[in-house]
């Protein structure tokens, strides 16, 4: 067994061996180094701990303990994923022999409702590329491709890392749906309705871009970046009027809600928002009082 290796080894071998099995996202991947860079400082700082044989469940208890004095609830689940991503690593490569974090619960997290845009919100939303295009405020080439980005996100509840990398050839235009990669390598087909299939062919047709390449692009046909999305979604906003809050997820989170709202099955939303756990789908449960009043009118025999 290969034991004391000090803290302080490069763990670019752990972030590599996420990447390629588990496919996280760069995102992830940074909040786990950043958990792993805090955790040893806190160890080097706090203890004569110099191997990762001698971190036991005391200290990272204690460790807990003060990131719970310090941080939110959500903020401490994430730092502890990560560690605890890492000593399980460590452990199945033989450089621990035994994982103290294996018995150690995190809090739970705060359930917060997602932000949503109300269904008359987003049809207005939709309608405004073709609008400030008609006035002559933005190029039809950005009416077009913006108009498709908007209807993209909304009708099929994709992830904006999953739009960005979309091709024409995940696309069954007789079957209005596609075909997404999602988190860990998953694929899943997802319905996108005939409004996105319009959008799509209005965008091939009047900007000649339809290949075998990425979907949304720029003027010159490169990809676009997540943050010139969501400049374009804040310019939408601004000119709308409408909740400046409003990011491209939380359009899913919109998606989801009215889907839910309108008598979707939780399993099916779980199969289409791409979730591994039902839990994760559940947080879109918080239809409104009317819609759960009207459902158990129309539902329950003595209602």
């Amino acid at each position: 067994m290969e034991r004391n290796r000090p803290i302080h080894f490069s763990y670019a071998e752990f972030i590599h061996t996420l990447e390629i099995e588990r496919r996280l996202s760069r995102h992830t991947l940074e909040s786990y180094v950043t958990s792993i860079e805090k955790f040893i400082r806190f160890l080097l700082c706090q203890s004569a701990i110099r191997d990762w044989q001698n971190v036991d469940e005391w200290t990272v208890r204690q460790y807990l303990i003060e990131l719970l004095g310090r941080n939110k609830k959500s903020t401490v689940a994430n730092r502890l994923s990560g560690l605890k991503a890492l000593f399980t690593f460590l452990e199945r490569r033989k450089i621990i022999a035994a994982n103290p974090f294996a018995n150690l619960k995190g809090p739970k997290k705060d359930k917060i409702l997602p932000k949503i845009l109300s269904p008359q919100e987003v049809a207005q939303l939709l309608r405004l590329p073709e609008k400030l295009f008609g006035e002559e405020k933005i190029s039809k080439f950005l009416f077009l491709r913006d108009t498709l980005i908007l209807e993209l996100l909304y009708n099929s509840g994709m992830r904006l890392g999953e739009l960005l990398s979309l091709r024409y050839g995940d696309i069954d235009f007789e079957r209005c749906s596609v075909k997404i990669l999602g988190k860990g390598g998953k694929e899943r087909l997802c319905p996108i309705g005939r409004y996105s299939i319009r959008a799509l062919e209005r965008f091939a047709e009047g900007t000649e871009m339809a290949c075998d390449r990425w979907v949304i692009v720029g003027e010159r046909g490169e990809r676009l970046t997540a943050r010139q999305v969501q400049n374009r979604l804040k310019f939408y906003l601004r000119h709308g009027h409408l909740p400046m809050d409003i990011s491209p997820h939380k359009l899913r989170h919109s998606y989801a809600t009215h889907m839910l709202n309108n008598g979707a099955d939780l399993r099916l939303l779980q199969e289409l928002l791409g979730h591994t756990h039902l839990s994760t789908t559940q947080i879109y449960t918080h239809v409104h009082s009317g819609f759960m009043q009207a459902v158990y009118n129309r539902a329950h025999p003595r209602a």
